[in-house]
């Protein structure tokens, strides 16, 4: 899967989101950003594990006036770690939109245990 492609993926995922989701993630800015490969911060800090996603920021939920934005609030996704897992291009795009759906949820404020409780 090409870069593109892997973006047209993401895309799909964010056409599942409901509406008033997609408006609240348009409004705020937030974008979905795909990414060749995990960065070493993040790499570092997740040592050992295969990382799909990130969602970097303050949740949703928690945001205040106070609050001071050093890096823009983002989610990135890793095309490279989806590879390495994945053969299959339907599993792979399957695997895509949950990571995407997942990496939501945690800026509208779910903790991860909350977020595989529903299946994600």
């Amino acid at each position: 899967m090409n870069l593109e492609e892997f973006e047209e993926t993401i895309a799909k995922a964010l056409d599942r989101i409901p509406e008033e989701f997609r408006e609240i993630l348009e409004r705020e800015n937030i974008r979905v950003l795909a990414r060749e490969d995990v960065p070493e911060p993040f790499r570092r800090r997740h040592k050992g594990r295969l990382l799909f996603g990130v969602f970097v920021g303050v949740p949703y939920n928690r945001r205040s006036v106070f609050d001071l934005h050093l890096e823009p609030t983002r989610i990135e996704i890793y095309k490279r770690s989806f590879e390495l897992a994945f053969r299959n291009r339907s599993e792979m795009e399957e695997q895509i939109i949950t990571t995407v759906i997942h990496e939501i949820g945690h800026y509208f404020g779910f903790s991860e245990s909350e977020l595989r409780r529903r299946g994600l």
